[in-house]
């Protein structure tokens, strides 16, 4: 966590048993990896709202969003059924239907897939699949300790739905 920021819910519940925490903390992906910072956020912001996590992600939203470069408007967007393409580049369409397509039937079709290889590399396209995985699973530990969102933390918009 930086400095001037408490340790969050979820660190501090996890950590109650060391391996727990050591396999949690191994299995993470915010270091310095192939998917630059934007790349990255958009898929985890859009796990994190199709798993209905609030937690996480107005977490991510809050402490990544602005280095991210990433809008209100695109925020809100990765929350809504279905993603408004006129917000996002073509390769950021390609990581936002690859998070959907992960999320609803666990494999990517081969156009998906040569959607997604037209902007990403191999080691890419592992991270996406690795980020959509590791965060589903965070979504899944944040309900099942029922983790209310931080202090001052946005929790996911309304999508009308």
């Amino acid at each position: 966590m930086p400095p001037d920021v408490p340790p969050l819910a979820l660190f501090r519940s996890i950590a109650t048993s060391e391996r727990a925490w050591t396999k949690f903390a191994a299995g993470s992906l915010l270091d310095k990896g192939p998917l630059p910072l934007r790349e990255r956020e958009i898929v985890i912001d859009r796990t994190t709202a199709r798993c209905g996590c609030s937690y996480e992600w107005g977490i991510h939203a809050t402490l990544f969003g602005a280095r991210a470069e990433l809008s209100a408007a695109q925020l809100r967007d990765t929350a809504a059924p279905a993603i408004d393409r006129s917000l996002w580049s073509d390769a950021e369409v390609a990581l936002l239907e690859t998070t959907d397509a992960l999320i609803d039937r666990k494999r990517l079709d081969d156009e998906e897939f040569e959607h997604l290889r037209a902007h990403c590399s191999d080691d890419q396209i592992l991270e996406v699949i690795q980020l959509v995985a590791f965060y589903h699973g965070v979504s899944l530990i944040c309900g099942a300790l029922a983790l209310a969102p931080e202090q001052g933390m946005p929790i996911l918009p309304s999508t009308g739905a």
